[in-house]
């Protein structure tokens, strides 16, 4: 029987394992497209935790390919001496590495290239909101001639493998597009010529194995089929080495690129199906592969070769020695959310992770001295504080007023669609329990405790204070707060629910009252709702509930009364009254909770994290909990 963590002798390399790590955007480069010590750091980390084969980030062949700002460059003056380093960093630990090559074409980020988006003919990308002009003939040529170079550089830095995008929605896939490819020259009347030209120029520029990344968007549609056919006969042809497959267009589908958690397995599965039964090349799976046991029957069922894991490596880089130890507990588990992996890198701050503070940083120096910590919450602010002040030995005792750890990162996987999210609670909590940290419940943090236990620093991870409206503008109506409805259990009576608070929170709780059969009604202040969610993950939650005939969203409105009469609002075009509703929830959000100062008094030092110090989400708050643990 074939083994997963067992190794993997192919025609053209020998691997440790039949892991691959998928190439994920890091952010962490320089504008120029320069290698950083995030990078070395990053790379090498996860080559330490036993991975077979790194596939490093994608690199652009050509400026005008490029999707972030920071994104690596394989055309400088130095780019054998840069991407060098990461090679050196990942094969110092004992793992093969790869150099992924892309270009974007209609879904490029003209703001990181400072050019238009070119395409095989004029084009939109739905996703990115911008159009895309036609390529020239000579253009055409100068990419083909990127791909060979950036081979080249890639063979001369010493990778020992390189794979050729030609799925995702980008340029090669482009040209196979008969929708988006209208030309009329050769390139557009044998629209696979481009990706032979391509994958020509790699294979005469480097001896090393190639990759080429394909992808689905539908699995039961004929022409995909027909031109996924196409283009594996050709990599058969040329002499590809394997096929790394995954689904999802950058441009047109990309819940599906992202393999967001809240999608379902099944029409991954008919994929790769599809995908082995058209080729004899070795395949590799990617996306959502950070669940052995799916991996495991993927593999043993003859589906697949390997798989690729991304995001699951970030969130555990030892991933790969805690299955080979089978210890799949310990694995700190990816909820597939995008808050950190994709918003971290959006938003120019690079590559993070909801239960992985230390993504890219450096391990902290020791401590000069041991000190006895008493964190205040169990949270993920406060587990977090947690368990890098027990890696770095200090004393550490973690009191909770409730009776169970988690704090508000225990409502997240109660919500539709969220349901990933139970993997990366459990994992964290998991951990404290491994460290065996002890953490006292039901024990708020006062005099009496501070005096009892004495700590010489305190982190207060209390978590922020709920904001309750003017209750008095709520007659006759029973109401309860959001925290209530989802961490203390109490039930919702009625058939028709009123939610005050257009945030996350309040629109998933809409959604999942509406799912349970109930009339809802969300009221927000402010003139957008969801704010403080990715924004795939809100888009997906909209079109949820645009199918919902039973949630009714007001913007720029304000509740003035609620009784048994009805439901008086203040909106833009004036006061309205609608009908009355058995329930309110209320979900405005949270303010700040500091230190009461007599408190304060009492501890040498004290900080104040998380909600507490100033209501984030929750990258920033296990990230904040970290820092704290890894700077005493």
């Amino acid at each position: 029987m074939t083994e997963l963590m067992g190794g993997w002798e192919t025609a053209s390399m020998s691997l440790r394992n039949r892991l691959w790590m998928a190439p994920l955007k890091t952010g962490f480069g320089t504008p120029e497209g320069r290698i950083t010590e995030r990078h070395l750091n990053f790379y090498g980390r996860i080559a330490r935790g036993g991975i077979g084969l790194i596939l490093v980030e994608p690199v652009p062949v050509r400026l005008d390919g490029r999707e972030h700002p920071r994104q690596l460059a394989a055309n400088l003056g130095d780019s054998v001496i840069e991407l060098g380093r990461i090679v050196k960093a990942v094969h110092a630990e004992g793992a093969k590495v790869g150099l992924h090559l892309n270009h974007a074409g209609r879904a490029a980020n003209p703001k990181a290239s400072g050019m238009e988006p070119v395409a095989p003919s004029f084009c939109r990308c739905p996703a990115r909101g911008h159009d895309a002009r036609e390529l020239g003939p000579e253009e055409i040529e100068e990419i083909i001639h990127g791909f060979g170079s950036a081979a080249a550089v890639a063979e001369a830095a010493g990778f020992d493998l390189v794979e050729v995008q030609a799925g995702h929605g980008y340029l090669l896939s482009q040209f196979l597009d008969p929708k988006l490819n209208r030309r009329e020259d050769i390139y557009g009347k044998n629209r696979r010529f481009f990706a032979e030209k391509v994958l020509q120029a790699v294979r005469q520029a480097t001896g090393l194995p190639v990759s080429m990344r394909v992808t689905m968007n539908n699995p039961d549609s004929r022409d995909e089929t027909r031109r996924m056919k196409g283009m594996l006969k050709l990599a058969a042809e040329i002499g590809v080495s394997f096929i790394h497959a995954s689904m999802g267009d950058a441009c047109t589908n990309p819940p599906w690129y992202y393999h967001h958690g809240a999608l379902p397995d099944a029409p991954q599965e008919r994929a790769l199906k599809l995908i082995r039964s058209l080729t004899g090349l070795p395949l590799v799976a990617a996306g959502r592969m950070g669940d052995y046991g799916r991996a495991k029957r993927f593999l043993e069922n003859g589906t697949v070769d390997a798989v690729a894991l991304g995001r699951p490596l970030v969130a555990d880089p030892d991933l790969p020695l805690k299955w080979s130890r089978g210890a799949f507990e310990d694995v700190l588990e990816c909820g597939y959310c995008l808050q950190g992996c994709l918003a971290g890198v959006v938003k120019g701050e690079g590559l993070s992770c909801v239960v992985n503070p230390a993504v890219g940083k450096a391990p902290p120096p020791p401590p000069k001295r041991k000190r006895r910590t008493l964190v205040a919450g169990a949270g993920p602010a406060g587990l977090s504080a947690a368990l890098e002040l027990w890696r770095q030995g200090h004393g550490v005792i973690v009191a909770e007023a409730a009776p169970e750890a988690g704090g508000l990162f225990r409502a997240a996987p109660l919500s539709p669609g969220k349901d990933a999210m139970r993997r990366p609670l459990r994992s964290l909590l998991h951990a404290v329990e491994r460290a065996e940290i002890p953490v006292v419940y039901n024990q708020a943090v006062d005099e009496a405790f501070l005096k009892k236990v004495h700590p010489e620093v305190l982190i207060w991870a209390a978590g922020g204070e709920a904001r309750v409206p003017r209750m008095e503008a709520i007659q006759g109506v029973p109401s309860m707060t959001a925290r209530e409805y989802y961490l203390e259990g109490k039930k919702i009576a009625g058939e028709r629910v009123l939610v005050l608070g257009g945030g996350m929170v309040g629109v998933e709780a809409a959604e999942k009252l509406a799912l349970e059969g109930r009339e809802v009604v969300v009221v927000e202040m402010l003139s957008e709702l969801s704010r403080d969610m990715d924004p795939l993950t809100r888009k997906m939650l909209f079109r949820r509930l645009k199918a919902l005939d039973s949630v009714t969203l007001h913007t720029d409105t304000m509740v003035e009364r609620v009784d048994e009469k009805g439901v008086t609002l203040n909106t833009p075009s004036g006061r309205k009254t609608i009908p009355p509703v058995d329930a309110v929830l209320v979900a405005v959000g949270f303010g700040a909770r500091p230190v009461p100062p007599a408190l304060e008094a009492l501890v040498p030092k004290c900080w104040t994290i998380g909600d507490a110090r100033l209501p984030r989400n929750l990258v920033e708050a296990v990230r904040e909990g970290y820092e704290v643990g890894a700077a005493l």
